[in-house]
């Protein structure tokens, strides 16, 4: 079951990711004093190229070219961010639901959305 083991393996750089977030977050904070606005901007760029690098050789084992994969990968990236987004402003302003309740759904929700457009538009296989 190769789609199950690759979405095993997105969600395990998924985690990855996220833990690399933190941590870089928190030095930054931590260590430099640096704005917790910036931080996060920084951190989310050092996970996103953690997330880049596993998903394109590890999850879906790609050869083709980073330069094109790239920018489809940040998209796909930015449509979760929306997700997130509309799930959680759902959640707490048209329905009223504990902030948790729009985390949840969103845990649930986006991967299965991002996984899809990845393994089919950012780092599909091309002429084939």
């Amino acid at each position: 079951m190769a789609l199950a083991r690759e979405f095993v393996r997105f969600a395990v750089v998924g985690a990855i990711a996220t833990t690399i977030h933190a941590a870089v977050f928190t030095l930054l904070v931590e260590a430099t004093r640096l704005d917790p606005v910036v931080a996060t901007l920084i951190a989310f760029l050092v996970a996103f190229a953690a997330g880049f690098a596993l998903n394109r050789r590890w999850t879906f084992g790609s050869r083709a070219d980073p330069a094109a994969q790239l920018p489809r990968y940040l998209v796909v990236q930015l449509v979760g961010l929306a997700l997130n987004a509309a799930i959680m402003a759902f959640a707490v302003h048209a329905q009223r639901w504990s902030p948790y309740a729009g985390l949840g759904l969103a845990i649930v929700l986006v991967p299965p959305v991002t996984f899809a457009l990845a393994r089919q538009w950012a780092f599909r296989a091309r002429g084939g």
